[in-house]
C-alpha cells in the first residue's frame, strides 16, 4: 500500500508550545508526531509513503532520509504553498499505485486501512464524535457523503477524519488552479459529481493542531502497546497438556511474528491456561522449567517476552484468572500502562479472544487449529 502525508504545515496555532519546526515534527514524548504516523503505516502493511513537504522541509528530510523501518520514503516538495488540494495533486505525480491513501500530517486516526482500502471509489474516513463544535459535521446517507456542514455545536455526528482514499487520476477531469483547498474547492464544490463514500469508524483520533490536543497527545502516546499471545497452539504446537521440553515444538511462524511486533515497539505477553497443574497432570515446577526454556529460545532469536501470565487452575475450580475471563489481561494492562486501542491479541480458541475483548482489546485474530470457532458478539479476523 502507498500513502501521501501532508507534512508541510506551519503549526501556527502551536507556536506557544512547540519550537519552530513543521507541525508534523512537533515532539510527542521526545519523538516527532510524524514518526508515530509512520509507525502506524508500517504496522498496517504500507511499503511506500510520499511526504508532501514545504515549510522547513530539511528538518523532515534530515530526520527520515529515504526510508523508515523498511518503508520507502519519497518527497514531494512545495516551492510555495499550494493548499491541501494543490499539494495532493503534485504529490500524486510520485504515486505508483492506482489508488493512494492521503493523510493529514497533524492527525492520527487509527483506522483499519485494509478495510478502508476496499472502497473502489473516492472515500473519506469519518470519525464518530459527541458534543463537538471544533469540526464541521459530515452529512451521510446510505454510505455516501451528501454535504459538509459549517462548524457548529453538534450533539452526535461524524466529522471528516482527515484520511482519504483517492484514485491517482482523481483530478484529471477537472480544471483546477495551482493552489486550491482539497476540502473546500474540490470535495465540497464537486460533491454532486464525485460520489464520495464514507468509511465510518470509532477508532482513536487526535488532531494536534491546537495546544490542548497537543498536550493531550503527550499523555495518550505515553501509554504502551502490546501483543498478547496464547501459548499452546500459537507459540507451540498443541498436543494437549504440553509440559516437557522434548514435547515443546515452536510453531513455524512465531519467531518472525514476534520479531516484527517487537520492532514496531510492542510489548509481548503470553497468557495461558495451564489446567494440567490444577488437575495434577504436572507440577508448577514442571511449568516453570518449560517456561524458562521457552523464554531462553525467544532470547536466542532476538525476542524479549515481557511477561508470561498463567492460570494454574482446573475449570472445576471456577477461578477468576482462567480464560475466557479477562483477569490476566486486565492485570497486564494495569501493570504496564497499556493502551488497549493499540493492543493485539492472537489465539486459537474463541475463549482467548473473549478474554481479550472483555479487557477492552479490539484487534483480535483467530488462528484455527483443532478448535472450532463458535458465534460471538464481537468481530475478529482469521489468520
Amino acid at each position: 500500500m502507498e500513502a501521501i502525508i501532508l507534512a508541510g504545515g506551519f503549526g501556527t496555532r502551536l507556536k506557544s508550545v512547540v519550537s519552530d519546526v513543521p507541525k508534523p515534527m512537533a515532539p510527542i514524548n521526545g519523538k516527532p508526531f510524524l514518526e508515530y504516523m509512520l509507525d502506524d503505516l508500517v504496522e498496517n502493511g504500507f511499503n511506500r509513503v510520499i511526504l508532501a513537504v514545504g515549510y522547513k522541509k530539511e528538518v523532515i528530510e534530515n530526520h527520515f532520509h529515504s526510508s523508515y523501518k523498511g518503508m520507502e520514503i519519497v518527497y514531494s516538495v512545495e516551492e510555495e504553498p499550494l493548499g491541501t488540494g494543490g499539494c495532493v495533486k503534485q504529490a500524486l505525480n510520485y504515486a505508483e499505485e492506482d489508488f493512494v491513501f492521503v493523510l493529514n500530517g497533524d492527525t492520527m486516526f487509527k483506522i483499519d486501512f485494509e478495510e478502508f482500502g476496499k472502497c473502489n471509489t473516492i472515500c473519506i474516513a469519518c470519525k464518530k464524535m459527541l458534543h463537538f463544535d471544533r469540526y464541521g459535521e459530515v452529512n451521510i446517507k446510505n454510505g455516501k457523503i451528501q454535504s459538509f456542514a459549517e462548524k457548529k455545536f453538534v450533539e452526535e455526528g461524524y466529522i471528516n477524519g482527515g484520511i482519504y482514499y483517492l484514485p491517482k487520476t482523481v483530478f484529471d477531469s477537472y480544471s483546477l488552479p495551482t493552489k486550491f483547498s482539497l476540502e473546500k474547492d474540490f470535495f465540497e464544490k464537486y460533491i454532486s459529481q464525485l460520489n464520495i463514500s464514507a468509511y465510518l469508524s470509532e477508532a482513536y483520533f487526535i488532531d494536534i493542531g491546537i495546544p490542548e490536543d497537543y498536550i493531550k497527545a503527550q499523555k495518550d502516546f505515553s501509554k504502551k502497546k502490546a501483543l498478547f499471545l496464547d501459548r499452546d497452539g500459537i507459540v507451540n504446537l498443541d498436543y494437549g497438556h504440553v509440559y516437557k521440553i522434548e514435547d515443546f515444538k515452536f510453531t513455524d511462524y512465531i519467531f518472525d511474528l514476534c520479531y516484527k511486533y517487537q520492532n514496531w515497539g510492542y510489548y509481548i505477553f503470553i497468557i495461558t491456561n495451564q489446567a494440567g497443574i490444577g488437575k495434577g497432570l504436572y507440577t508448577l515446577k514442571d511449568f516453570e522449567i518449560l517456561n524458562e526454556y521457552m523464554l531462553n529460545k525467544f532470547k536466542e532469536n532476538g525476542i524479549q517476552i515481557t511477561k508470561v501470565y498463567y492460570c494454574p487452575h482446573s475449570p472445576e475450580e471456577h477461578c477468576d484468572c482462567r480464560k475466557p475471563k479477562p483477569k490476566l489481561f486486565l492485570q497486564a494492562i494495569k501493570e504496564y500502562n497499556l493502551d488497549t486501542e493499540s493492543c493485539v491479541a492472537i489465539g486459537d480458541k474463541i475463549s482467548d479472544l473473549e478474554a481479550a475483548y472483555s479487557a477492552g482489546i479490539k484487534k483480535l485474530y483467530f488462528k484455527k487449529t483443532q478448535y472450532e470457532p463458535y458465534p460471538v458478539s464481537f468481530t475478529y479476523k482469521e489468520l
